[in-house]
């Protein structure tokens, strides 16, 4: 679930791409609309609290930056490109702590200095509880689900069934098993739109391992091209009057409903054994969760993002490869040409990955390093927030936001040469290894204690996929030309989490 914003592949026309980062906008906005009842639901479900110090001050006492147009200004620059604005706006002050305003809201920015602090009030936020005042609208959800949302941290089962070292192992193998027999099936040359190609297969193999073998996203063509339409203009579903504005999200979203439905049905003796199952709120507040319609709206979201975020940043790390020049290529495809199978003959084994391929491993941090962007919390409670060099606190009350910038350290200059450049041989030693502690200073997959529980298994898919894929394939150019493919832009977007890449590329793929 704390994946569920981060951004996702668009690679739709260039009106559609526009389309979507209008209605980013119109997605926060209705997002603040709907957090006065929100505040309102947590209120009623919180237990009384104690107030607060008398010395505390209000979020509204903290520095406000204005933006150059009034009213809209920020939501305007935040969708066109939210990681770069999000570090002007924390160069240009030197609060700790500070506000900006956007239609009926205020949202508190955090200066990676108190990441420290924030630590200490995880339990105190979350991630899930922004679906509860959109998700009426984006994903058809009931009050009962609502309520379910704001009421139950679902933190502790998603480390549990992410992050227990078992479980990690077995959702790895089973994810590296699919993307094998997908390489060895494919044909000895073909032609392929490769941010298309790569995403719906990372996004199948992730799904092998989260719902089992037998699940739509790999044996339901029409549902995956579903599932990918939907992926890229979700967030249109907020716009007024989706049914006019939103068809074709709309359209993709219910198909999708109907079908994960029928397809439980057909298959429910595997799924409800499922880590998607585990995991899915509805199952583990209704017993007659079959029954009950959120539990598929509940599915989808969760489809939205854990397969989302490895496939999309396994199509940023291939692009980056393949846009870098020729000698750096040479090296990774070298350290991939060189592993070989498990002994089971099935698959790669991803921690051979990790110890010979500290060159693809590296590009994988930088990848990171250049693409995550800001992570996005809701006070659950009233709780007091200390302040840096200072005795008085932050009062916090249930429903403000506060959004931690994860971009603001990746790309800080005097932490990184040349931040905005993409320099994997930073992560490496003298002596050819990876620098653990450099690599520590990368933010990723969260910030200030906030996680996400799936992230060592995001990265295992990831790593599997772009390792197989150089094993496997010589790349072509089809347009004829030599060197390096171009660098895809960045889509507009208030991407959460991470950027999308603005356009796809067609390459052709000989088997080795």
């Amino acid at each position: 679930m704390d994946t569920l914003f981060s951004s996702l592949l668009a690679d739709a026309p260039a009106t559609g791409r526009d389309a979507f980062g209008i209605s980013t906008a119109l997605f926060l906005v209705a997002l603040v609309l709907g957090l006065p009842s929100l505040k309102a639901l947590i209120c009623h479900l919180a237990p009384p609290t104690k107030p607060l110090h008398d010395t505390s001050l209000g979020i509204s006492q903290l520095p406000s930056l204005s933006s150059n147009i009034p009213v809209i200004g920020h939501i305007l620059e935040l969708q066109y490109n939210s990681a770069a604005y999000v570090i002007r706006l924390l160069a240009s002050t030197s609060a700790s702590l500070f506000t900006i305003r956007i239609p009926f809201k205020t949202i508190v920015f955090a200066h990676p200095s108190m990441d420290r602090v924030l630590s200490r009030h995880v339990s105190d936020t979350g991630l899930a509880q922004l679906l509860a005042p959109v998700g009426r609208r984006v994903f058809g959800l009931g009050e009962d689900a609502v309520r379910a949302i704001v009421n139950v941290d679902p933190r502790p089962l998603h480390r549990a069934e992410f992050g227990r070292p078992e479980n990690l192992q077995r959702l790895t193998k089973q994810a590296s098993r699919f993307l094998w027999d997908e390489l060895e099936r494919m044909p000895p040359a073909s032609e392929v739109d490769l941010g298309r190609w790569m995403f719906k297969t990372a996004v199948a193999a992730t799904a092998c391992a989260v719902w089992g073998y037998e699940n739509p996203w790999r044996m339901d063509d029409e549902f995956a091209e579903q599932f990918r339409i939907l992926s890229a203009g979700f967030a249109s579903l907020s716009w007024p009057f989706p049914w006019i504005t939103a068809r074709k999200a709309l359209s993709a979203r219910n198909f999708l409903l109907t079908r994960l439905r029928a397809f439980h049905a057909q298959h429910r003796a595997t799924r409800i054994q499922s880590v998607a199952h585990g995991i899915n709120i509805i199952a583990q507040s209704d017993p007659d969760w079959e029954a009950n319609a959120d539990y598929y709206s509940i599915e989808l979201v969760s489809a939205l993002g854990v397969l989302a975020s490895p496939s999309m940043l396994s199509v940023w790390l291939m692009r980056h490869l393949l846009a870098a020049p020729s000698e750096f290529l040479d090296r990774v495809v070298k350290e991939a040409q060189s592993l070989s199978p498990h002994k089971d003959g099935k698959r790669l084994d991803v921690s051979d990955v990790r110890t010979r391929c500290p060159w693809l491993v590296a590009a994988w941090h930088e990848t990171l390093r250049l693409h995550m962007t800001t992570v996005p919390r809701i006070a659950r409670h009233p709780f007091s927030l200390p302040l840096q060099d200072s005795a008085q606190s932050l009062s916090v009350d249930q429903g403000d936001i506060i959004v931690l910038p994860m971009c603001a350290s990746n790309r800080n200059p005097d932490l990184w040469a040349e931040p905005s450049s993409f320099a994997p041989e930073r992560f490496i030693t003298a002596d050819g290894r990876l620098d653990a502690a450099l690599v520590s200073r990368v933010r990723a997959f969260g910030v200030a204690g906030n996680l996400c529980p799936g992230r060592e298994f995001g990265s295992n898919v990831a790593l599997a996929i772009v390792a197989g894929f150089l094993r496997t394939f010589a790349v072509h150019r089809v347009d004829g030309g030599d060197g390096p493919l171009r660098l895809p832009s960045v889509a507009r977007g208030f991407n959460l989490g991470l950027e999308r890449p603005k356009d796809d590329v067609r390459i052709r793929l000989v088997k080795i």
